[in-house]
């Protein structure tokens, strides 16, 4: 044994001192402190575009659905394309709909036509993100379904996003501390035709919707 630790000794080999295992454990502990937040604030914006990709997919499908019956659908979930048709409402408020919730139900937008036919199209949702899309109800001299509010948010992000048939715009509502809350159905605001339902509107944060 003896023998073994001259022979150490005369190779010359040492081992970290203290000091330099402290440093070392200083700049993983630096460095840590820096990524997490990083890593963190990273996934928090790819859960917001999520939820900003699904509300704009959903304004085309929309417009498709116009394009192809001169109304607008409101959201809602079903087994298939038939039950889907057979849910279509005359105007209102939407259901809440949210992308893989495990419930083998798909996500639609439907409507009943000017012949009251149920009309229904799919629309994707991403894992986590929910949406609820809403159409006027009918009243005089106007026609129900001609126009529509729409709102999504993934369960993880912390901001809303809205669409209005009426203009061009997105609009968002970010709400610090919101991440882990999921969308619920009347956080839209109510369809009226002509139009800018988000102008001046306050969003689920209780400030007013913006531009995006």
């Amino acid at each position: 044994m003896l023998g073994f630790l001259n022979k150490m000794k005369k190779t010359g080999h040492k081992g970290f001192t203290l000091v330099e295992l402290m440093i070392v454990v200083a700049i993983i502990g630096i460095l840590a402190a820096i990524a997490i937040p990083q890593f963190a604030a990273y996934r928090l914006r790819a859960f917001n575009s999520s939820g900003l990709s699904d509300i704009r997919n959903l304004a085309t499908s929309e417009a498709a659905f116009f394009s192809d019956w001169q109304i607008f659908g409101t959201s809602l979930e079903a087994a298939n394309q038939a039950a889907a048709e057979a849910a279509a409402g005359i105007g209102g408020a939407g259901a809440l709909a949210t992308g893989g919730n495990g419930l083998a139900l798909l996500e639609f937008i439907a409507a009943q036509d000017n012949a009251g036919n149920g009309r229904a199209v799919q629309i994707g949702l991403g894992n986590g993100v929910s949406l609820v899309a809403t159409t006027n109800a009918a009243a005089a001299g106007v026609v129900a379904n001609s126009s529509f509010t729409a709102v999504s948010k993934h369960v993880r992000g912390n901001t809303y996003y809205g669409t209005d048939s009426d203009v061009s715009l997105f609009y968002l509502d970010a709400f610090a501390g919101s991440d882990g809350t999921i969308l619920a159905a009347g956080d839209e605001p109510a369809s009226v035709p002509g139009v800018d339902d988000f102008n001046g509107a306050a969003g689920p944060s209780g400030n007013n919707w913006v531009v995006k």
